[in-house]
């Protein structure tokens, strides 16, 4: 359980690659010194041998002489070394056993000349051959090994005793190091914990923390910004639907009620009955236009489209909305402009058009215009519906697409608020935009572009568009 935890985790990590660098230290400590002894030793006995052929040279006749020469001036018994002189094939001059009895020559093997130090048993051994007046000279030379085998395991009792330490030494100090660069996390965990919605603008604090551990910090406070957002449009909108739903279930209940109570006239009960059925269809209405904002908003709102031609789209609707329009006496022209073809849900883009001028039917008034303009601009194509009604103040151009949102029911405004959120929702599910320009008293425009067709479009799921429901007329 332990190890799960990330500041374990690194720590052990840590000290595992301590250990493997402490063990390459060790290892190349010791070579090193043992290289270095052997060359240091070669080059000290290479000059002793110069220094023995120089004091030996004219005294290879004589023997005894020679002895006592190398003794005076080496003595090699006393210092624990080794000298041996061959000529002319046998051995004139050997030193004894040392004092402490760490060899003994007799025992080393004759060797020849070589340019390296040998290691013979215990023994540092160098031979090098020098010319005689009657062939060459061979000097042996050599020193115990002990001492440099004495410091060699001195210095890796001292590696294996000073590595460990410094090992717990920095892994301690890594630990400290881990958890304290990690305490902001902690803090952020901290405060994360301690979050709710009863409370949701506190933030993560992000004071004195790392680079990236604040770049962490900054998006999921970015992500809190959005949950906030939602969650504040999620009790909006319960709220707003509930203010919506409760009217016209007052009106259907009381409506019943007169119905249910034993004084009641067959007028009453006939007008109780419209009554009903009028807040029931202005119900259902409500909760169809729910539903199609949250289909649109699902990921089946979001899909890939088939062609669609604007202009033929706009000729269709208009003649399925003309009748609605003469009813009032107001004069709604056939479409203008070219041919245009977008990515878009036919059904939907249809909707859209259906709900704008719907919406400009029942605020313009008897013996005004409504034209509709199809067109190209930029990479999208777009349809403008213009008509010569009340207009809409600009301080209310935003508010229009919000759920709910009426302009000013006292003006006719019966809806419930969700024709021109559906409108937005659909335009955005396309990749497109709803344009809005209006001057009160003189009339409105609203444009819904939408991109063009391309190579890259794909073909709709074998879902249909029509699984959802398609209100119509609401504002």
């Amino acid at each position: 359980m332990m190890l799960r935890s990330v500041t374990s985790r690194l720590v052990s990590l840590y000290c595992l690659l301590l250990v493997i660098l402490g063990g390459a230290f060790l290892a190349f400590t010791v070579i090193s010194f043992s290289y270095f002894a052997q060359e240091t030793f070669s080059t000290i006995l290479a000059n002793r041998a110069g220094e023995i052929w120089n004091v030996s040279e004219d005294l290879l006749d004589r023997p005894n002489l020679l002895a006592d020469v190398i003794d005076r001036r080496f003595t090699p018994e006393q210092l624990d070394r080794f000298i041996r002189i061959r000529a002319e094939g046998r051995v004139v001059y050997q030193s004894g056993e040392p004092e402490n009895h760490s060899f003994h020559p007799s025992q080393l093997p004759l060797t020849e000349p070589s340019r390296s130090t040998d290691r013979v048993k215990n023994m540092f051994l160098y031979t090098a051959a020098f010319a005689g007046p009657n062939g060459p000279v061979i000097i042996e030379t050599g020193r115990t090994d002990e001492f440099a085998r004495h410091v060699q395991t001195r210095l890796v009792k001292s590696l294996l005793i000073g590595l460990p330490i410094l090992l717990l030494a920095a892994a301690l100090a890594g630990y400290l190091m881990m958890r304290k660069a990690l305490t902001p996390v902690e803090v952020m965990i901290a405060a994360a914990e301690n979050y709710s919605f009863n409370d949701p603008h506190n933030r993560l604090p992000l004071v004195g923390t790392e680079p990236r551990i604040e770049a962490l910090g900054l998006a999921l406070n970015r992500m809190l910004d959005r949950l906030d957002g939602a969650y504040s449009h999620v009790n909006r909108f319960s709220a707003d639907a509930a203010h919506e739903l409760r009217t016209p279930l007052t009106i259907i209940r009381g409506e019943l009620e007169l119905v249910a109570s034993n004084a009641r006239k067959p007028s009453e009960v006939d007008r109780a009955i419209t009554n009903a059925l009028e807040e029931m269809t202005r119900l259902s209405s409500i909760v169809d236009s729910l539903i199609t904002l949250s289909c649109m908003e699902s990921l089946w709102g979001k899909r890939a489209h088939l062609p669609v031609n604007l202009k033929e789209l706009a000729l269709e609707t208009t003649d399925q909305m003309r009748v609605m329009a003469e009813e009032k006496d107001v004069l709604l022209t056939a479409p203008s402009g070219p041919a245009v073809s977008v990515a878009g849900d036919r059904e939907r883009l249809k909707q859209v058009l259906v709900n704008l001028i719907d919406n400009a039917i029942k605020h313009t008034g008897p013996g005004g215009r409504i034209s509709i303009q199809v067109g190209l601009q930029d990479q999208n194509g777009f349809v403008a519906v213009e008509d010569t009604g009340i207009g809409i103040d600009p301080s209310q151009h935003d508010k229009v697409f919000e759920r709910f949102y009426r302009v000013s029911p006292d003006r006719g405004d019966h809806g419930a608020g969700l024709g021109l959120a559906i409108v937005k929702s659909i335009c955005h599910a396309h990749g497109g935009a709803i344009h809005l320009r209006s001057v009160p008293e003189f009339g409105s425009c609203f444009t819904m572009e939408i991109p063009l067709l391309t190579t890259k479009s794909k073909k709709l799921p074998s879902r249909a568009s029509t699984d959802f429901p398609v209100p119509v007329g609401e504002s």
